[in-house]
């Protein structure tokens, strides 16, 4: 989420707001979907630890992660938080949640025989929405103002994002491989590795009102990529 505040210069994360943060993460909606992903799979795998990183922790930045590993320690899902202030050529405060499927074999060994690891829709949702709620109604606090007092410079956009990674030296996979879409209807697109929408909205939603927006956002963002018959009614 792009939050364009003004008279962001004297914003800093102080080490009071980063230990809140760090007790929040937790119990926050990005831990929960992460850990319902494989809940729905009949494994109890939850997003508890938090840890420094994968991105840079600074005065102006904050970056923590929870790793579920396969039994034999690979990474295979990852829930992720982070937090960027503006820098000197940036106006934006950026904040950030994710669910990463690090590695869909390392994740099929920590869940029972046989279970799927391709995501449906519905999930897709559940995790969408719960980063949204995440960047919006938690990540904001680590910064040392309160984010309700802030002036606007600019209206606050939320980008949504699916994207299939892999190796630097080949090509990226195709999102239906991670990603059953054949909700949203065929496609003339042959390999899809990405798919984003960008919304223009107030921070303050009720969950209702997230839940609406982001099921008319994925309608629009479906047909962005060639899923011209994508209804939203199929999302409820």
């Amino acid at each position: 989420m792009n939050w364009l505040w003004a008279d962001t210069g004297d914003l800093g994360i102080t080490p009071p707001r980063r230990r809140d943060l760090m007790q929040a993460l937790p119990f926050s909606e990005i831990a929960g979907a992460a850990a319902l992903l494989s809940h729905r799979r009949g494994a109890e795998l939850l997003a508890a630890q938090w840890q420094p990183g994968p991105y840079r922790n600074a005065r102006d930045a904050a970056s923590y992660s929870s790793i579920v590993t396969a039994p034999d320690g690979r990474p295979a899902l990852t829930a992720a938080a982070m937090v960027a202030l503006p820098s000197p050529l940036g106006a934006h405060v950026v904040t950030c949640a994710e669910v990463l499927l690090e590695d869909a074999a390392a994740w099929e060994a920590a869940l029972p025989v046989d279970a799927s690891t391709r995501l449906s829709l519905d999930e897709v949702q559940a995790v969408l929405l719960a980063a949204w709620e995440t960047a919006a109604d938690i990540l904001p606090d680590v910064t040392a103002h309160d984010p309700v007092q802030m002036r606007w410079a600019g209206a606050p956009t939320v980008e949504l994002r699916l994207s299939a990674e892999g190796p630097h030296d080949r090509p990226r996979p195709d999102l239906g491989t991670l990603i059953d879409l054949s909700g949203f209807g065929p496609t003339d697109r042959s390999v899809l590795p990405e798919m984003a929408v960008t919304i223009t909205v107030t921070p303050s939603l009720e969950r209702k009102e997230r839940q609406s927006l982001l099921r008319r956002a994925l309608v629009y963002m479906a047909h962005s990529f060639g899923f011209v018959e994508a209804d939203e009614e199929l999302l409820l």
